[in-house]
Order: structure tokens, then sequence, then C-alpha cells
């Protein structure tokens, strides 16, 4: 006869948040229309009680469904690995995201956005930019965001785009503000 002998596997039930999807959604429609993220080329996140919730792959941010964020449970560097929950592919910066809340756990909401002039200003704004270019997605964006995130709300990954973060999503977005007030 079988003896149980503990847990044999582990079960992460996602239950859904509406008002925390509903502010998520909120924030992406006012980005989309200041600009910052366009169609399928920025990406904000959330901390959510399990993870953190992620804008999909792809997709126009000014028109996402409550069911279309995407539930980050969890995210490995080696080999980069997520572990999802939703209908669609969580944004191909993920791996940065969970990098950022890992890091910085008084963190809960990751901004990711784009504005030429931003990245044209960064040095008279005396906004750290990392290193070198790497590609989006990558381990190594991440790190290279790591590297010089040290207190700072809004850094510049070089030749790429921007990332804000704060407290809450409208931290992160006042710090964007801050920035873009100064240009």
């Amino acid at each position: 006869m079988e003896v149980y002998v503990g847990t044999k596997f582990r079960t992460v039930a996602m239950r859904p948040d509406p008002p925390r999807n509903d502010e998520l959604r909120e924030w992406c429609r006012r980005w989309a229309a200041a600009g910052f993220i366009g169609k399928a080329m920025g990406n904000l996140s959330a901390r959510h009680e399990a993870g953190f919730l992620i804008t999909p792959t792809g997709s126009d941010p000014a028109k996402l469904a409550t069911e279309d964020l995407v539930h980050v449970i969890t995210a490995e560097y080696a080999p980069p690995t997520l572990i999802v929950a939703g209908k669609h592919e969580p944004s191909s910066e993920s791996l940065m995201h969970a990098a950022i809340y890992a890091a910085r756990p008084g963190i809960g909401a990751v901004f990711h956005g784009h504005s030429n002039k931003m990245l044209e200003e960064a040095g008279r704004l005396g906004l750290p930019v990392t290193q070198r270019e790497r590609p989006y997605g990558t381990p190594a964006m991440a790190d290279a965001v790591l590297d010089v995130l040290s207190g700072h709300a809004v850094v510049i990954m070089r030749n790429h785009g921007f990332v804000a973060l704060g407290r809450t999503m409208a931290e992160a977005n006042a710090a964007v503000e801050k920035v873009v007030a100064q240009l």
C-alpha cells in the first residue's frame, strides 16, 4: 500500500483581480494615447498576488480586454523560461520585468515605453543609461537594466526605450511625467 509522504506537485491557482486588471488596462490606454507605447512596442506590468500581470506580446495596448492580460507566475533566467497563465503569450520583455520585481521588492509596477526625445536628452536630464545596447527580451537586457537601476525610478535602455517603476502604477507614471516635463 502506498503511503502519502507530502506534496508531490505544486498547484498555483490564479484568482481574478478585476480592480488590478482594470487599472493596468486604463494605464495602457493612457500611455497609448500619450504615444509612449504605440501598437505592440511597449509593455506595462503590475505585481499580482502570485507574480505579476503584464500586457501580451504583439498587442494593441489601447484595446486590451481584461482576459488579454497575462499572469506571469514564475520566471527563470537559465534557460530563460516563464510560467504564465492566460490566453496570450506575455510581452517579450517579461524577463526584464521579473528581474526588476525580484531586485526591488517594494516595486509594484514596471512600465516600459519608447520616446526618442527621452533617449536623446538622457544625458542632459541625468537619467541612467545602460552601458551597451542589448537585444530586447533577453537576460542580457534584463541584466543591463539591473546594472543601472539602483535607486532610480526611470532608466534608459540604450538605443531602445525607457523603463519606469514605482510602488504603484500611478507612481510609475508620475516618474515618466516628471521626466517628460523636463524635455
